[in-house]
C-alpha cells in the first residue's frame, strides 16, 4: 500500500477492486491489507488476525455480524461518557451501534427521539421484528399522551418524533432518562425562518436534562461549536469510515429544460435490476416528471396481485389519475412526505423486497436517515422548496444513500448539473454547526424562562397587555415570535374579512339554513399563509380543499377532490388530488391547526363574543382533533403506524383501547386478526400483515 495516502482513500481503491471481483482467491489475497485498513467485515475468515478478530467482535445482537473497528470504539466511547456527539458516514452502521450498545447494557428507561414517522417506523421495525427476541423485556411506545399512566419501573423504551416530546409539555412525563439517542442532529442548527427547529432544539434540552446518558448521532459534522454550555459537555467522535464507496457521476446539460430528459437517458442506461432512487427537490417535480416522461412507457402486464391490489384501492380510495398510480403501473415506486403515511410504507417495503420494482421516485424525506438498498441515485435537481441553500452537505447526504454493505461495494450518485448548478467537492460537506440551544436565540431563552434575554417577546406580550404565563401557555414553543408577530399582523389585516364569515355562518346556523364553512376556513387561511398567497383565485381553492377535508364523515380523498372539482371546473386533476394530499396529511395537522389556535388567542384577548370563537374551536380545531386522534392515545398509535385512517375506529371497536404498548397491541391484533382483516382495506392489512406481524 502507498504511503501518505488518507486511510480512507486507500479503504476505497480496495473496495472498488472487490466491486469488480467476485473471485474468492482475489478476495483472499487481499485480505491482509484489508484487514490492516479495518475493512475486516470483509477480510473475514482469509486470514488468521480476521478470524481472531472477527471472533472476538462478533455482534451480542446479532451474532451473524462481527463490529468493525470503529464501531468497537464507538461502543467504548457511548459507555465511558455520560453525553456524546457522534459524526459518522451514512453507511458507518450508527443506528446499530445503538441498538448493540442498549442490548449489552441494558438501560432501564431509554428514550429514542428521529425527526420522522418513516425513522420511527424504522426503529420499531428492529425491535418488534428483526431483534423482537433481544427487546423482549422492554416495553415498547411509539407514541406519548399525558392522558395514560406508564410504569417507569419496567424496562421502556420510546421511539418519538420531536414534535411529541415538545407538544403540550409531553416530556414532563419522564422524570428520568437512563439512555437517550436523538439521530440526523444537524437538524438542530439554527434557522431563522424554521418554527420546527426550535421544537427540535427544546426536546433535546428538556431530555438531555433529566438522562444519565445521552448520544446525538449525524453525519458530515466536523465540529460543534460551543458544546461547552451544553448540558454534561458531550465528547465529539468523527469518523470518515465507511465500508461502501460512493462515486459521484456529472451530467452536465446546457439548459435545465433538460433535466428530465437527461434523468431519463440515465435511467434507461442503467442495469433493469439495479436498485435505483431517482431524487427530485420537490413534490411538484417529482409528479411533473411522472406526467411528462414516465406516462409514456407502456403499463405493465400481468401486474402480481399484491401491487395491483393496492392499485385497486388508491384508484378508488383516492384517485384514478393520481400520479403515483401512473407510475405504478409502469414499474415505478413514490416516496414523498406527502403521501399517508402507510402508502409511504408499501412503497418502501416494496422497493427493497419486490425485485420488479427498483425505481423509487423520492424527495428528501425518504433520505432523512432512512436506510434503503440503493445502487444508484440519480439527482435530478439540487434544490428544495422555498429557495433554501442546497450545500456541499445537502449533496453528500443524498450520495450516501448509495453503496450498501454486501450488496453494492460501490454506489453511483449520477448529478445532472445545469448551467447555474454548483459542483459539490467531498470535504465542503463536513460543516461545523451550532444548536440553536447554545445561541443568542430569544425564542429559546424564552422556554429557558431567560426572560431578561427576551426583549422583543416582552414587547409583544406588553403590547397584547397579557402576562408571560398567558404566551407561555397558548403560544409557548409552537410559533417563533417573529411567525407569531407576523400572524398577528395578518391577522389585523384581515379580521373583518373573519369577521364577516363568522357572522354569516353563524346566521346560517340561527335559520337553520346552514352554509358552506368555506365562510370560515376562507378567511383563516388568509390569515395563515397571508405572504405566500398568490391570488384570491388560489386562496379560495386552498380553502375549498381545506374545507372538503375538515369533515366528521372522513370522506375519501377521492370525494373530496369531486367536491373541490364542482366549485372549480377549470382546475387540473393532479393538482387537486396533490393539493388535497398535501393538507390531508401534514397541513391541516400541524400548520393550520397551531396557527388557527392562536388566531382564536387573539381574539380572546381582544375580547370577541365568545361565541365567534366557539364557532371556530367547534367546527375547525375540535373536528382536527377528532380527524387526526389528539384525545385517543391509542388511535393515535394506529394512525402513527400508517394503519389507514377510516380502518382505526373498525380496529378499536374490535381490540378495545386499553393496550399498554406496541407488543400488547401486535398480540391483541394477532388475536383478532381473522375479525379485522374482514373489514379493514388492503393498504391496512398490508401494513400489518408485512410490518407489524411479519
Amino acid at each position: 500500500m502507498q504511503d501518505n495516502i488518507p486511510i480512507q482513500t486507500k479503504r476505497e481503491e480496495y473496495i472498488k477492486m472487490l466491486d469488480k471481483t467476485s473471485d474468492v482467491n482475489i478476495v483472499e489475497s487481499l485480505s491482509e491489507d484489508l484487514f490492516a485498513l479495518d475493512l475486516t467485515l470483509y477480510s473475514k475468515n482469509y486470514t488468521f488476525n480476521s478470524i481472531l478478530y472477527n471472533s472476538l467482535a462478533t455482534s451480542f445482537l446479532d451474532e451473524k455480524i462481527s463490529l468493525h473497528p470503529s464501531q468497537q470504539e464507538i461502543l467504548g466511547i457511548i459507555e465511558n461518557n455520560k453525553a456524546c456527539i457522534i459524526s459518522a458516514p451514512t453507511s458507518f452502521g450508527k443506528t446499530f451501534c445503538i441498538f448493540e450498545y442498549i442490548y449489552r447494557f441494558k438501560p432501564q428507561m431509554i428514550v429514542l427521539i428521529v425527526p420522522t414517522l418513516a425513522l420511527v417506523d424504522e426503529y420499531k421495525c428492529k425491535i418488534i421484528k428483526h431483534y423482537k427476541d433481544k427487546f423482549s423485556d422492554y416495553k415498547i411506545y411509539t407514541t406519548i399522551s399525558k392522558e395514560k399512566d406508564y410504569d417507569f419501573n419496567t424496562n421502556n423504551i420510546f421511539i418519538l418524533t420531536h414534535d411529541k416530546i415538545v407538544q403540550d409539555n409531553t416530556y414532563e412525563i419522564f422524570e428520568h432518562i437512563d439512555f437517550l439517542a436523538i439521530d440526523e442532529i444537524y437538524k438542530l442548527e439554527k434557522k431563522d425562518n424554521d418554527d420546527r427547529v426550535l421544537i427540535l432544539n427544546m426536546a433535546y434540552y428538556y431530555l438531555s436534562s433529566i438522562s444519565e446518558k445521552y448520544v446525538l448521532l449525524a453525519p458530515f459534522i466536523d465540529n460543534v461549536v460551543n458544546t461547552d454550555i451544553l448540558n454534561k459537555n458531550p465528547f465529539f467522535y468523527k469518523s470518515d469510515y465507511s465500508p461502501v464507496v460512493n462515486k459521484v457521476i456529472e451530467r452536465e446539460i446546457i439548459n435545465d429544460k433538460f433535466r428530465f430528459s437527461e434523468a431519463n437517458r440515465i435511467n434507461q442506461e442503467l442495469p433493469i435490476d439495479d436498485k435505483t432512487l431517482i431524487y427530485f427537490g420537490t413534490v411538484y417535480n417529482l409528479n411533473k416528471y411522472i406526467t411528462e416522461i414516465i406516462i409514456n412507457e407502456p403499463i405493465i402486464n400481468n401486474i402480481e396481485p399484491e401491487i395491483q391490489n393496492f392499485i385497486d384501492w388508491a384508484k378508488e380510495e383516492i384517485h384514478e389519475e393520481w400520479s403515483l398510480i401512473k407510475a405504478l403501473e409502469r414499474g415505478y415506486l413514490v416516496h414523498n412526505g406527502q403521501i399517508p403515511l402507510g402508502i409511504r410504507m408499501f412503497q418502501l417495503n416494496c422497493y427493497e423486497n419486490n425485485n420488479n420494482y427498483n425505481r423509487l421516485l423520492c424527495t428528501s424525506t425518504l433520505l432523512e436517515g432512512v436506510n434503503t438498498t440503493a445502487k444508484n441515485i440519480i439527482i435530478v435537481e439540487p434544490s428544495r422548496m422555498y429557495n433554501e441553500n442546497f450545500t456541499a452537505f445537502d449533496f453528500f447526504n443524498l450520495v450516501g444513500r448509495t453503496g450498501r454493505l454486501f450488496k453494492h461495494f460501490v454506489g453511483n450518485a449520477f448529478y445532472i448539473k445545469g448551467p447555474n448548478d454548483s459542483s459539490y467537492v467531498k470535504k465542503d460537506a463536513e460543516k461545523s454547526i451550532e444548536f440553536e440551544i447554545t445561541t443568542n436565540s430569544e425564542d429559546i431563552n424564552f422556554q429557558k424562562k431567560e426572560y431578561d434575554k427576551c426583549k422583543k417577546i416582552l414587547n409583544f406580550i406588553k403590547f397584547l397587555n397579557i402576562s408571560i404565563e398567558d404566551y407561555a401557555e397558548n403560544i409557548g414553543s409552537k410559533l417563533r415570535i417573529n411567525t407569531v408577530i407576523d400572524l398577528y399582523n395578518s391577522y389585523v389585516k384581515h379580521k373583518e374579512r373573519l369577521i364577516t364569515g363568522i357572522e354569516e355562518y353563524n346566521k346560517s346556523l340561527i335559520s337553520k339554513k346552514p352554509i358552506s364553512r368555506r365562510s370560515i376556513i376562507e378567511p383563516l387561511y388568509y390569515i395563515c399563509e397571508d405572504t405566500k398567497i398568490r391570488t384570491d383565485y388560489s386562496a379560495a381553492i386552498e380553502a375549498c380543499c381545506i374545507n372538503a377535508l375538515i369533515n366528521k364523515t372522513r370522506p375519501k380523498i377521492k370525494d373530496c377532490i369531486a367536491k373541490v372539482q364542482k366549485s372549480f371546473k377549470n382546475e387540473k386533476i393532479n393538482d387537486l388530488i396533490s393539493k388535497i394530499i398535501k393538507y390531508k396529511n401534514s397541513y391541516i395537522e400541524h400548520q393550520f391547526y397551531k396557527k388557527v389556535s392562536i388566531i382564536v388567542f387573539f381574539m380572546t384577548i381582544e375580547q370577541f363574543c365568545p361565541n365567534y370563537t366557539n364557532i371556530i374551536k367547534t367546527e375547525v380545531l375540535n373536528i382536527i382533533d377528532m380527524l387526526y386522534y389528539a384525545n385517543s392515545p391509542s388511535k393515535k398509535l394506529l394512525y402513527d403506524m400508517g394503519i389507514y385512517e377510516k380502518d382505526i375506529d373498525s380496529i378499536s371497536n374490535i381490540i378495545g383501547e386499553e393496550f399498554d404498548d406496541i407488543n400488547d397491541l401486535k398480540n391483541k391484533i394477532q388475536h383478532n386478526i381473522i375479525k379485522i382483516s374482514s373489514r379493514i382495506s388492503y393498504i391496512s392489512k398490508y401494513i400489518i400483515d408485512n410490518l407489524l406481524l411479519g
